[in-house]
């Protein structure tokens, strides 16, 4: 029934961006990427129901593949590059590699080496494939955490959209985690999925977004999901709010911006009531070749 109610969202949520496309509109005069990029890109967040803080950042070396000006084909490159995540209970480090060969398609790879301290509670695990995990617990239980160490890779296919104002955006996400656990222990919860995650096993996600983009101003609905292969999955819905100081693309300081992310949950086995999920986020990312690229 959760999948079946997923793929409804899902569902309307592309046909209410395939029927933006159909309107007529006229596209303003958009900036051409240019043919080489050298970025870095910053995205901190705090975070409630759970609670998290922490900073992601990558630096991509991009090749654009079309010397085009068609919708479809301006934006299209490859990208590789190191990342970090970083928070109190743990760093992860690895590299990605970022494949756009059509505007509405987009292929995230990624591989994270993960360095747990053992400190926040984190990590704990579990031998039992449904095992209890809220919060109040696991704060108890905050004694029996451990430091370890890990590996988790991920891709993430993506289909997106923008017409005019209007932008439809879901990406999927299929994640493998192998971490050494304690003993005989196959699950381990982890915060930003907020569910137990099972070791050497796939655990897909999806986040799909419907937006309303206006200058500096963008407003939309977010419905996210998480499905460990368990009894423990889960799904939300909710506003999300941007706002972007400036609008600026391939310079110094590109797009710094505010983000709020607000989702109720549908379906959770532990998160019930009237209490949402909540996000701040800040994001920005830097140019390091300052050769501006032509308008097309």
């Amino acid at each position: 029934m959760r999948i079946k109610l997923s793929y409804l969202l899902l569902f309307i949520f592309m046909l209410s961006g395939f029927l933006a496309a159909s309107l007529s509109a006229e596209e303003p005069a958009v900036i051409v990427p240019p043919s080489d990029r050298l970025y870095w890109a910053s995205l901190s967040i705090i975070r409630y129901n759970p609670l998290g803080l922490e900073t992601q950042n990558r630096i991509m070396y991009s090749k654009r593949l079309a010397d085009s000006t068609s919708p479809l084909f301006r934006d299209t490159f490859i990208a590789l590059g190191p990342s970090v995540k970083l928070n109190p209970a743990y760093v992860k480090a690895g590299g990605l590699l970022d494949f756009q060969p059509i505007g509405v398609f987009n292929l995230r790879l990624g591989y994270e080496f993960i360095n747990y301290f053992g400190t926040q509670g984190y990590l704990q695990s579990s031998a039992v494939r449904n095992t209890d995990y809220d919060d109040d617990l696991r704060k108890d239980n905050e004694d029996l955490a451990y430091s370890t160490k890990g590996h988790h890779y991920f891709a993430e296919p993506t289909l997106q959209m923008k017409v005019s104002k209007i932008a439809a955006r879901s990406k999927f996400g299929f994640e493998y985690w192998d971490l050494d656990l304690h003993k005989t222990d196959k699950y381990f919860y982890d915060a930003t999925l907020d569910t137990m995650v099972p070791t050497k096993k796939v655990v897909w996600t999806n986040d799909s977004d419907l937006i309303y983009m206006s200058g500096q101003l963008t407003l939309g609905l977010r419905y996210s999901a998480v499905f460990p292969g368990t009894a423990q999955s889960h799904m939300r819905l909710g506003p999300l709010f941007a706002w972007s100081f400036n609008t600026d693309d391939y310079t110094s300081f590109n797009k710094p911006t505010l983000l709020v992310i607000l989702g109720w949950y549908l379906d959770h086995p532990n998160r019930i009531g009237g209490v949402p999920y909540a996000l701040v986020g800040f994001a920005f990312s830097m140019d390091f070749m300052t050769a501006k690229a032509p308008k097309s």
